[in-house]
């Protein structure tokens, strides 16, 4: 009697609930394995590059072995599901070339189906789209213009946002892009116009001291509503609301929510007048005019004073002191109020945020000499304990550009484009396209930033010397009138204007503006800009030798962009030195594309 065949082997990739199984049995896989997996399966039947999988496993890791690396995750793999490297029945290496996802595997897609979701071969394929889901929580709306919340209805946002913002493969908008979102709105509208799936929004009676807080969340694909909820509160209890609720989303999503970290319910004061006073500095936090972020010093110092043990409100207060001394007044009171804020913070909550983010704004600027690598760590120590962060990803790319690494800069730049609206990536990645010499993208981002904040001192810096790269001088000279009206006396556009008059033959005027710039300690947080812009200026008048040491001491205060060095036709003159290459090959070893840090 012949023997039955073997039953042929189950194996079942699990999105919703991020699992993968054999014979019904859950097989463990770590994260960049799994993620590696899911992405294969994605494009069942073709090649995928060794580029393309390093581009989608370490979007958010900045230096990283990825020879070794990747071989690793596909041994991972191959152990999880049985497979053979010299007779693969799921995973055929391509040699030189990738890998292609061959074998018969069930897909179990995740509860919500994106419409971006399609079915092939009886299986389900999970698109790009449909493997990141995207969420805002709005503040909540109130029973009328009279009630005044005291600040609970934006930090109950706040505080829901922090709770969840770690939800594997789900980007959750951070709190600064919901300050203006009208909560009144409809739900499918308020998604487009934040460019999400999922909408969280509530509203919060008052009666007799009491509360009751109404919260729903909103699928804009399904156009329907996945919960809704209903409690009666006192702001004591305000932290087992968001527990809750945040265990809810997540049992939407069919993610896995972490445990409460000790300290995420000391981010917010108990004192209702020192959160109301946080509150409303926050809202002003991000404001780049001077008048705007004096009333957010004002309203977040009241808050400390209040209440000395409130540590995002010391955070918060850090940035603001950094940015006001950074880029508008070089008095060492707002350095030394920085730094006590952010000291404070961190003493209060170690685990707090944005107090290391707070901290890398202190390390990245003039007075600790711009400790690039020091500061990079702070970012990604912020980014390893809430990864919707904006701030901390368009730091990264700013420094990160700063140093030549201007592919990984534009990695997080683009990374962090999944916590604005819309997808939308800073305007700051204009540097990383013109330091690359892109100028098509530099001059459309440029264009952008411009109609966006016509009074913003970057893209008034950006313009003109994008017009002196194409040799356009007429469009280069109106674009620098424009600058010095609305910066008059800014070094950045003086020695800007400099190099203009040595690039057009006006020998005599160069020099002038080298000097004027070189007396005027206004822009000292980007004074490398303005020593970089004097050794271009006197190495087109064919001072090579000044001119170098001018751009060495550009490259200790910060601008150590080598690449950009090595392309720039402004530095021709300095490329013929000697020391040019040692100084570049320097470079090169301290800031190479593998740091490390992993």
């Amino acid at each position: 009697m012949p023997r039955p065949k073997p039953a042929p082997e189950t194996i079942e990739l699990d999105l919703g609930r991020y699992e993968l199984r054999r014979h019904g049995r859950k097989v463990r896989l770590e994260k960049k394995p799994m993620e590696l997996l899911i992405f294969l399966v994605s494009r069942r039947d073709q090649l995928v590059s060794r580029e393309d999988i390093v581009a989608r496993l370490w979007r958010s890791d900045l230096f990283v072995d990825t020879e070794r690396n990747v071989n690793n995750i596909v041994r991972k793999i191959r152990a999880a599901i049985g497979d053979d490297a010299d007779n693969p029945r799921f995973l055929e290496t391509i040699v030189g070339k990738g890998y292609r996802f061959i074998g018969n595997l069930r897909v179990i897609d995740a509860r919500h189906e994106s419409p971006a979701t399609s079915r092939s071969s009886g299986h389900w394929i999970t698109s790009e789209r449909a493997e990141r889901t995207s969420l805002a929580v709005l503040p909540l709306a109130t029973d009328g213009e009279d009630f005044d919340d005291g600040g609970l209805c934006l930090g109950f946002a706040d505080a829901l946002i922090s709770r969840i913002g770690n939800l594997q493969g789900v980007d959750v908008l951070p709190t600064s892009t919901v300050l203006t979102a009208p909560p009144e709105a409809q739900p499918a509208d308020l998604a487009a116009r934040l460019g999400v799936r999922f909408v969280v929004r509530g509203a919060i009676e008052s009666s007799k001291g009491q509360f009751r807080v109404s919260v729903e969340m909103f699928d804009a694909h399904l156009h329907r509503s996945c919960f809704s909820r209903r409690f009666d509160i006192d702001v004591n209890s305000l932290p087992d609301v968001e527990d809750e609720l945040a265990k809810n989303i997540a049992d939407v999503l069919n993610r896995r929510l972490a445990p409460s970290a000790p300290q995420s319910r000391s981010r917010h004061s108990k004192d209702p007048l020192a959160y109301a006073e946080f509150i409303r500095g926050y809202r002003l936090s991000s404001g780049g005019d001077l008048g705007i972020l004096e009333e957010a010093t004002q309203r977040l110092s009241n808050a400390v004073t209040r209440d000395p043990a409130f540590p995002l409100a010391h955070a918060t207060l850090s940035l603001v002191c950094a940015m006001r001394h950074f880029e508008f007044d070089p008095a060492r009171v707002w350095l030394e109020k920085a730094e006590f804020h952010c000291h404070r913070a961190l003493e209060l909550d170690a685990n707090l945020p944005e107090g290391h983010v707070a901290n890398a704004f202190l390390l990245w600027g003039p007075s600790k000499n711009f400790q690039h690598l020091e500061a990079i760590a702070e970012l990604r120590k912020a980014i390893s304990l809430q990864q919707n962060l904006p701030h901390a990803y368009n730091r990264l790319g700013t420094i990160l550009a700063h140093i030549g690494l201007l592919d990984r800069a534009r990695e997080m730049y683009e990374r962090g484009s999944s916590f604005h609206p819309k997808k939308s990536v800073s305007h700051s990645i204009v540097q990383v396209h013109f330091w690359n010499l892109d100028y098509d993208l530099a001059q459309q981002q440029n264009d952008k930033w411009r109609a966006e904040s016509p009074g913003q001192k970057y893209p008034l810096y950006f313009a003109p010397q994008l017009a002196m790269m194409r040799g356009d001088w007429a469009e280069a000279r109106t674009l620098l009138d424009e600058a010095e009206r609305v910066l008059p006396g800014e070094p950045l556009i003086t020695s800007l204007l400099g190099l203009f008059h040595a690039l057009t033959g006006n020998r005599e005027a160069a020099l002038s503006c080298v000097s004027q710039a070189c007396a005027n300690p206004k822009s000292f947080g980007h004074a490398h800009h303005t020593y970089y812009q004097v050794s271009c200026t006197l190495a087109i008048l064919g001072q090579s030798e000044p001119a170098f040491e001018w751009l060495e001491r550009s490259v200790s205060t910060g601008f150590a962009c080598w690449p950009f060095f090595r392309k720039d036709p402004r530095l021709h003159n300095v490329r013929s030195r000697p020391e040019f290459e040692l100084l570049v090959s320097a470079l090169q070893s301290k800031y190479p594309d593998n740091l490390g840090l992993l």
